[in-house]
């Protein structure tokens, strides 16, 4: 399974490793939401920088891994998305994927970046 989930510092941090699916993401991302604990608004962090061939996703498989986060769009601060340069544009808010999470989207570099902007957001 390369989908894993923690929270760190009030932060849910979900981890992509490798190949995935959105059914994968949903699985591990409702578990996350649903678990005894959890805050009922906590900001997220999606780590798509192991993601393997993350930009030959269609776009039905980007607007899907949005609406994965649309069902908490209610508990959600925002959504920090850690990747590559090159597929920011797959998740600059105004894309699909922010669309169907339907809160703040920030594509960033590095985890210190995705924190910085999560926390003050």
């Amino acid at each position: 399974m390369p989908v894993f989930s923690r929270v760190r510092d009030g932060v849910l941090v979900l981890t992509v490793d490798g190949d995935y699916t959105a059914n994968e993401l949903r699985r591990v991302g409702f578990g996350a939401f649903e678990a005894e604990g959890m805050p009922k608004k906590v900001p997220v962090l999606l780590d798509l920088s192991g993601a393997a061939g993350l930009a030959k996703k269609s776009a039905q498989d980007i607007a899907a891994t949005g609406a994965i986060f649309g069902a908490y769009r209610d508990r959600l601060t925002g959504i920090a998305v850690v990747a590559s340069a090159d597929v920011h544009g797959l998740f600059d808010g105004k894309g699909s994927f922010g669309s169907e999470a339907g809160v703040k989207v920030k594509p960033c570099l590095s985890h210190a970046e995705a924190r910085d902007w999560l926390l003050k957001g």
